[in-house]
């Protein structure tokens, strides 16, 4: 054992030679010829710098975040490539300016309706876009962007049938007028000036949205097409619609009256059609007009003659509605809240409204039925994701051209940063907005977010902070400056060297991102804010040992004594130098590198990325300190060998100092010629002479002689360690919260503390692949079912079936006289078919 011990040491012993041995040699070489490597150096990093032409920076949270080869990552491509992309949610909550206590904060309901109100209309009466495309302009508004029901063909404007294919929005004219009409004669009233236009139609559909405001008549005080509009004329006690409906429930006679004027439009025109195809267009009139009657808001209470205590009982009850409603979806409960005037709080087509989406803040009675006290409102809407096919065929058809991806996504970036520019106004209490101090609304609080909020985050911390690295590199620059500053003897202050090695530095974290961008490694915000600071940091490090070594030697009595110390080639000093520092500044480099690439095995993309790019540019640094930096270190040696001042302190000292400093140098007799070891100790034993050398060494290092002060040092790193242990292991939480990453005080920031607060925010997609529909109708209810059970966070949930399209399959299948499950089978496709091309599939 001994024996192996001894050898062991001795291959330790002689692999330490060889490695003094090779840096000696390369301190000397670069004494002798320093332009070699500088030249190679600035040409390498300067090469590599060249990459930065193709750099590119990553915004995409899900490209970040997501672990490599996550099925996460395969279902979202699963879902985006078959339906088109999550929706660009926006959304605006109200909230009390001023109570900082969730449980005190009880917002004005009827107040904070109305500022709500306020915020919303703009961005549907007042908004506009301009997009020029082959010379033609065209305008775009909210109702262009949302995600909303297609109209089919049947139900748009227009006179003549045979052409444009409207027969339902043409015969619903014929039979509303004819409905009004008859009616006027059973209820005794004028129906003059009452009825639907020729031409009339359906053009867009209200845009999918969350608002509490349609909880009352207002709510169709925007986002409400003139066509729906009309359908709500009064006609004496009830509207053109409701009266469409009713008359028809009793009598037949306005369905003959269209059959008959189906049959004269046909005829006039030849066009030789069966009477079966008559009934059906009849029948088809009758039904869409029974789908429109459930719509509108004509039926609805106004809460501007309400206190707000009747406006929460208005809510309440309309939950009590859906707390009992049936859950089969083919008995939606709206038709009767509309003949019942009930209080239905429901979204367009008669789901229910999750409570915690729309309300904020919400407390309860003991018995967890009523709403006691609400403290924030939240309006949402979905705008259509730039992929989604359906959007694309709408803006080529409306452009008759198409538009790209790029184009697509400038268009809703563009639409939502006018948005923004609207908001933010509000949000910030500006004069005449309703929301200055002291104005209607100033009490309140307006936040809001859009899709593009998040990449907004995301691309605002890609950016490089100039400014910080400046300030970096200013403070760190005059650190340097007095830690090798010597006022006393300028030949030996050194800060020109020191600064110059942090050009060094920031040249290696150029190249090193210049590298990176030419591999294809993306710029992320962990790698643009962090990389350039914890180089910089590494990098001024090894300057400071490379300089303070350097210096020593050239201060150094015994040293300088040597024969031939008149020599301007300072070589012994390099060979000592590199042989001392050379090592410990490659050797660290490796430790680096080797830890960053071992954590670059992270499935994380942005942790991967990052420690790709600090271990790339910790080696470039390296290659920087030894091909650039050290070969700058033997100029500066070369000017203190020649008697020249430290060129920044030639304004005060002059170039040249009058005389070279020999008094304390030893004869140079005293050590003969060249023969002396590198790694003499003797030889490194020189204190610096600047003033913070100088203060170390007076003043902090006789501590460490005190075994009072070395206990003490060691109890309270043991302590840092043990908490930094506990907080690492203990406290740590997965995940971050959107407003621990958002800039403080951003509109992103106050929204997203505002929403994790105050409300719930969830989605559901339940995408599946192969299934085979017809025979797995049962099984599919149960996965509905389930998901339905696992929804605890709000007393009220909307039940997903009713919210899935085979829920709404199923309400057209019940209209149809089917059974519910549709049973067969093999009835399930055709019927199926029938139900897409039917107005109730728009919704």
């Amino acid at each position: 054992m001994a024996k192996a011990m001894e050898r062991a040491r001795g291959i330790l012993g002689a692999y330490h030679s060889a490695m003094n041995e090779l840096f000696a040699s390369y301190g000397s070489f670069v004494a002798r010829y320093p332009f070699v490597p500088l030249i190679l150096g600035v040409i390498l990093l300067g090469g590599l710098s060249i990459g930065l032409v193709h750099v590119k920076k990553e915004t995409d949270l899900e490209k970040l975040w997501v672990e490599q080869n996550s099925r996460v990552v395969k279902e979202r491509q699963f879902f985006n490539e078959r339906f088109g992309g999550t929706p660009r949610v926006e959304a605006v909550t109200i909230t009390s300016a001023n109570s900082t206590d969730l449980q005190d904060d009880k917002l004005d309901l009827k107040l904070s309706m109305d500022a709500m109100q306020a915020a919303i209309k703009p961005l549907f009466n007042e908004l506009k876009i301009n997009l020029t495309t082959d010379g033609t302009t065209y305008e775009l508004r909210e109702n262009d962007f949302c995600e909303r029901p297609l109209v089919p063909q049947s139900m748009k404007p227009g006179n003549n049938p045979l052409v444009e294919h409207n027969y339902i929005s043409w015969g619903i004219v014929r039979l509303a007028n004819c409905s009004v009409k008859a009616a006027s004669t059973l209820f005794s009233f004028n129906p003059a000036g009452v009825g639907l236009p020729d031409g009339w139609g359906i053009e867009w559909l209200p845009c999918i949205k969350l608002s509490l405001a349609d909880c009352f008549k207002e709510g169709g005080d925007y986002d409400y097409p003139l066509a729906l509009q009309q359908l709500e004329q009064a006609a004496g006690r009830y509207s053109i619609i409701d009266y469409t409906v009713y008359y028809n429930q009793f009598s037949n006679f306005c369905q003959i009256e269209l059959a008959k004027t189906f049959s004269a439009l046909f005829q006039g025109n030849r066009v030789d059609v069966t009477s079966d195809f008559i009934g059906q267009l009849v029948a088809g009139t009758v039904g869409s007009a029974q789908i429109l009657f459930s719509w509108g808001y004509r039926w609805r209470t106004s809460y501007a003659n309400m206190t707000n205590s009747q406006i929460l009982g208005h809510i309440n009850a309309a939950l009590q509605i859906a707390r009992t409603a049936d859950r089969n979806p083919t008995n939606a409960p709206i038709e009767s809240c509309i003949l019942n005037k009930a209080p239905c709080c429901m979204t367009w087509f008669g789901l229910h409204s999750p409570v915690l989406t729309a309300l904020g803040s919400v407390e309860w009675d003991a018995a967890g039925t009523n709403i006691t006290k609400i403290g924030g409102l939240r309006w949402a809407l979905n705008n259509f994701h730039q992929q989604h096919p359906v959007w694309k065929t709408y803006l080529q058809e409306k452009f008759n051209t198409t538009l790209d991806d790029s184009q697509r996504n400038d268009l809703t970036t563009s639409w939502e940063s006018l948005m923004i520019n609207k908001l933010d106004p509000l949000r910030q209490h500006k004069p005449n907005t309703g929301f200055g101090t002291s104005e209607q609304y100033g009490d309140l609080q307006l936040e809001f977010s859009m899709w593009r909020s998040s990449d907004d985050v995301i691309a605002d911390a890609n950016k490089t902070p100039i400014w910080q690295i400046i300030c970096s590199v200013v403070f760190v620059s005059i650190y340097c400056f007095f830690a090798f500053v010597n006022f006393g003897d300028p030949v030996h202050s050194h800060t020109w060297v020191a600064m110059t090695g942090l050009s060094v530095v920031t040249f290696a974290i150029v190249a090193g991102f210049g590298l990176t961008s030419a591999f294809g490694i993306k710029i992320t915000p962990l790698a643009g804010s962090v990389v350039p600071f914890l180089a910089l940091g590494l990098g001024v490090d090894d300057v400071f040992v490379l300089v303070n070594i350097l210096r020593n030697y050239l201060e150094d009595p015994k040293l300088q004594g040597i024969s031939s110390q008149d020599s301007g080639v300072p070589e012994r000093e390099m060979r000592l130098t590199v042989a001392l520092a050379g090592p410990s500044v490659v050797l660290t480099t490796f430790s680096v590198l080797a830890s960053f690439f071992i954590s670059s095995l992270n499935p994380i993309p942005v942790v991967r990325w990052f420690c790709w790019q600090m271990g790339i540019t910790a080696t470039l640094h390296t290659c920087g300190m030894l091909l650039i930096f050290i070969p700058i270190m033997s100029f500066d040696a070369r000017r203190v060998k020649a008697n020249i001042n430290d060129p920044n302190l030639w304004a005060f000292c002059r170039i040249r100092s009058k005389s070279p400093n020999t008094d304390s140098l030893p004869s140079k007799t005293q050590i003969a010629g060249d023969d002396f070891p590198v790694d003499d100790p003797s030889l490194q034993e020189h204190v610096g002479s600047s003033p913070i050398s100088k203060a170390v060494a007076k003043y902090y290092a006789p501590l460490f002689e005190s075994n009072v002060f070395k206990i003490f040092t060691v109890i309270l790193f043991a302590g840092l360690l043990a908490s930094m242990t506990y907080l690492g292991f203990g406290k740590v939480q997965r995940g971050l919260k959107l407003s621990d990453i958002t800039l403080k005080g951003s509109y992103q920031n106050t929204y997203a503390i505002v929403t994790e607060d105050r409300f719930l925010s969830y989605e559901i997609y339940y995408v599946t692949t192969r299934v085979d529909l017809p025979n797995n109708q049962d099984q599919i209810l149960q996965v509905y079912d389930r998901l339905q059970y696992n929804l605890t966070q709000a007393p009220i949930q909307p039940w997903i079936l009713e919210s899935s399209v085979l829920g709404n399959l199923y309400l057209y299948a019940n209209a149809s006289g089917e059974a519910y499950p549709i049973q067969p089978a093999a009835k399930f496709y055709p019927l199926e078919q029938a139900w897409s091309s039917s107005l109730l599939d728009i919704c």
